[in-house]
């Protein structure tokens, strides 16, 4: 019974409603004012029967929205009309921004699903370089085993500010961030690069090259150490 209270408190609010309307109709034939009372009854029916249609059909609707969203298909939303401007149009429409936002949300973890495959692939192809990972979400680098074999390290994870807020490494620095954020293209330079564990310093030929997403915007980078 719990599961349908709401619907047996609104035929209730209904039933209760034509009581009080056939005492106030018999109390109203009664004293002369018998046309006026048929007026208020139908508009107070026709108040209730609006609202009921209106939470019927939204309801109908949002069950509909939400199995779409359940299946994973994000390409949904509630239908709305043009002349309707109630509150039930104002959920609909707060609704379909929320379809809106997971399809945006959908679109950015398959671009970054593509980014890591793409990466990935890279990795494969020349497994046998030395490689930083620079990504932009954590702000870190990670460096795989050849890479901490050169530097003579252990450490896989470093973030960006431990490496670019040394003093020693401002030729890097500027040269990693021209590469991610203006140039946006590979590019190759010989330099030193200093890690802040135990003030590790190489000289290294550095060669960046940027991954960028639909947006043109790079989230992840590769530094290749030769």
């Amino acid at each position: 019974m719990l599961k349908n209270l709401i619907k047996i408190m609104w035929v209730g609010i209904l039933i209760c409603y034509l009581v009080i309307y056939i005492l106030f109709l018999k109390e109203a034939y009664l004293t002369g004012y018998y046309a006026w009372a048929l007026w208020i009854g139908a508009i107070g029916l026709a108040f209730w029967l609006y609202v009921t249609v209106r939470v019927y059909l939204f309801k109908r609707k949002f069950e509909m929205f939400a199995r779409h969203l359940l299946d994973g298909n994000y390409e949904t939303g509630i239908q709305t009309h043009r002349f309707s401007r109630d509150e039930m149009r104002v959920l609909a429409d707060l609704t379909n921004r929320i379809a809106d936002r997971l399809r945006q949300y959908d679109k950015l973890r398959a671009e970054r699903v593509a980014l890591s495959t793409r990466a990935r692939e890279i990795l494969h192809e020349r497994s046998d370089k030395a490689v930083i990972v620079a990504e932009f979400d954590g702000a870190t680098f990670r460096f795989n085993e050849a890479a901490r074999g050169i530097f003579g390290t252990d450490q896989e994870t470093m973030s960006f500010e431990s490496i670019e807020n040394r003093k020693e490494n401002r030729e890097f620095t500027d040269f990693f961030r021209n590469a991610v954020e203006k140039e946006k293209v590979s590019c190759e330079a010989r330099l030193k690069l200093t890690l802040p564990v135990r003030d590790i310093t190489r000289e290294i030929t550095v060669e960046i090259v940027p991954i960028k997403d639909g947006g043109e915007n790079v989230r992840i980078a590769l530094i290749f150490l030769k």
